[in-house]
């Protein structure tokens, strides 16, 4: 009876390690597993603050697009209605003054009357009914002023209504100096070749 006791005993010691043996492992494999699926689970994280950082990104972006196209269909209604004015509107006529003179400096706008009565000239001026006005480039009005009424002269029944600075858009300055070959010389170098002393001849040697 004692022996067989023995017998029991040494199996259930026997049957416990093993058990024990097979637990932990599986408790490790456990573990190993949890470990896979919490970096997982920190990399689907990640892509997801990802996707919502970018997802956030795009609808500043969106939002800011809708302002753009609000803005652009306002410009573009305004752009219509000043088009339909325009349209309605008498057109403005310029003539260009000077076309065969490159020059630097400012555009002006000259308005130039023509008026046949009491004209000495007779028919050496060719006039026209109301007002032109004429696209010149000149350093200033006065300027402007000579040369306009030198071409159309006041005895001929020409006036010099108005002379101002170009009201087209685009035209401020002509910077032909700077681009093109028909520039003055600079006072600089003027004075320069001015300076210069002038070679002196050698004499001939015999």
């Amino acid at each position: 009876m004692t022996g067989m006791m023995m017998y029991i005993a040494v199996g259930l010691m026997v049957l416990t390690v093993i058990s024990n043996r097979y637990w932990r492992r599986q408790l490790k494999l456990t573990r190993i597993a949890m470990s896979k699926l919490k970096d997982k689970v920190d990399d689907v994280t990640k892509e997801v603050a990802d996707v919502a950082s970018d997802y956030a990104k795009l609808s500043h972006h969106q939002a800011e697009m809708e302002k753009r196209v609000q803005k652009a269909e306002i410009d573009l209604q305004a752009a219509i209605v000043d088009l339909d004015k325009k349209k309605v509107a008498p057109m403005n006529r310029y003539f260009v003054f000077d076309r065969q003179e490159p020059r630097p400096g400012r555009f002006w706008e000259v308005a130039v009357r023509h008026s046949a009565v009491g004209t000495s000239y007779g028919d050496s001026y060719r006039g026209w009914a109301g007002i032109r006005r004429y696209l010149l480039i000149g350093d200033g009005e006065r300027d402007v002023r000579e040369r306009v009424t030198g071409r159309f002269p006041r005895k001929a029944g020409f006036e010099v209504v108005e002379a101002a600075g170009c009201r087209i858009s685009g035209l401020s300055v002509n910077r032909i100096s700077e681009l093109s070959t028909f520039r003055k010389p600079v006072k600089d170098e003027d004075g320069a070749a001015a300076a210069k002393p002038a070679r002196k001849a050698s004499p001939a040697r015999s």
